[in-house]
C-alpha cells in the first residue's frame, strides 16, 4: 500500500474505535425456518404488508436504524431511512417514499465475519474475484455523472449533506474543485494539488469492504449495499478502500493489485476538510 493510501482519513464505521456491533437474529440464518413470504409471489404483496413484515420478520443484519430482514427463503427487505432505489440488486418492490427495498437472499457468510479465518489460498482467490469485479464495474461507461437513479451523491467523498445532483459531469468536476479551493485557501491542503479533471465516468460501487460482500458455499463473492454506487471517475474506488481501516489486510491486498490513479487519490484526500468543518461552504 502506498503512503498516500495510509494518509487517508476515515468518515466510515469502519474507523479505528466506532462502535460497530450488527444485531443479527439466528432464525433468520436457519434454513429449515418457514419465513413469511415463502410460497408468496412477492408481486402481490402489497406495500402496507411489507411495512407490517419490517416489524416482525427476522433480522438478518442490523446497525443503527437501517436494517435487512429475512422474509422468503430467497428474498430479504431491506428497509430504514437511508434505503434508496438506486441501490441495484434484483429489486423486486420499492417503496420510494418509506425507504424499502425488496431483493434476492444470499447465502453465505459474510466476508467480515469470516476473513480471518480463511487460508491464505482463499484469501487471494477472494482478491483475485474482488479485483475483477471493480474491473467489469469500471468497463461500464456512465454518460451521467452522480448517483445512479437520480438525486444527490452520497458517499465517503462527499459531505454529511451529499452533493449534487449534477446535471453534468462538468457541474461534478466544479463542485469538488471548489471543495479542494477551500482547503486551499485554509492552508489544509497543499497548494500544489491539481484541479480535478475528471475524463470518464464508469459504475463505481464507493464501499467495498468485507463487511459488504458474500461468501456463498461454492466460494464465490458477492457485492452488496450499493447505497452509495454511482458514476464517478474510476479513482474513486481505490481512494474509498484506501479509506476504510477495519481490514487492513484486505484493504492492502486489494489496493496492491488493482490500478494505481496516485495523482487523483491525492486530490481526494486533499479535500477532507471541505467536507467535514467546511461541510456548508
Amino acid at each position: 500500500m502506498s503512503g498516500l493510501d495510509e494518509n487517508v482519513p476515515s468518515r466510515t464505521p469502519d474507523a479505528p474505535g466506532d462502535t460497530f456491533n450488527p444485531t443479527i437474529d439466528p432464525q433468520s440464518k436457519d434454513d429449515t425456518n418457514i419465513f413469511p413470504l415463502d410460497g408468496v409471489d412477492i408481486n402481490g404483496v402489497s406495500n402496507e404488508d411489507l411495512v407490517r413484515l419490517a416489524e416482525t420478520a427476522p433480522v438478518l443484519y442490523q446497525i443503527g436504524s437501517g436494517k435487512v430482514l429475512r422474509i422468503s427463503h430467497g428474498l430479504v427487505l431491506k428497509c430504514g431511512p437511508l434505503v434508496l432505489p438506486s441501490e441495484g440488486g434484483r429489486p423486486y418492490g420499492v417503496l420510494r417514499d418509506e425507504g424499502f427495498l425488496v431483493m434476492d437472499y444470499v447465502k453465505g457468510q459474510n466476508l467480515g465475519d469470516c476473513w480471518k479465518s480463511l487460508t491464505k489460498h482463499q484469501k487471494d482467490d477472494v482478491i483475485c474475484q474482488t479485483a475483477e469485479i471493480i474491473s467489469q464495474l469500471q468497463s461500464i461507461p456512465i454518460p451521467t455523472a452522480g448517483r445512479l437513479g437520480g438525486g444527490p451523491c452520497r458517499g465517503i467523498f462527499v459531505t454529511d449533506y451529499g452533493a449534487g445532483p449534477f446535471n453534468s459531469g462538468s457541474e461534478m468536476e466544479a463542485w469538488f474543485n471548489h471543495k479542494l479551493k477551500i482547503c486551499k485557501d485554509y492552508n489544509q491542503a497543499a497548494q500544489d494539488v491539481p484541479s480535478f479533471r475528471f475524463r470518464e465516468f464508469v459504475l463505481v460501487h464507493q464501499d467495498i469492504s468485507p463487511r459488504n460482500m458474500i461468501l456463498d458455499d461454492s466460494g464465490k463473492v458477492h457485492l452488496i449495499d450499493w447505497a452509495h454506487a454511482g458514476a464517478y471517475p474510476p479513482a474513486f474506488e481505490r481512494a474509498a478502500i484506501a479509506g476504510q481501516h477495519r481490514f487492513p489486510e484486505f484493504n492492502k491486498m486489494i489496493l496492491d493489485v488493482i490500478q494505481k490513479y496516485d495523482v487523483q487519490v491525492r486530490q481526494l484526500q486533499s479535500i477532507w476538510y471541505g467536507l467535514t468543518v467546511a461541510s456548508l461552504a
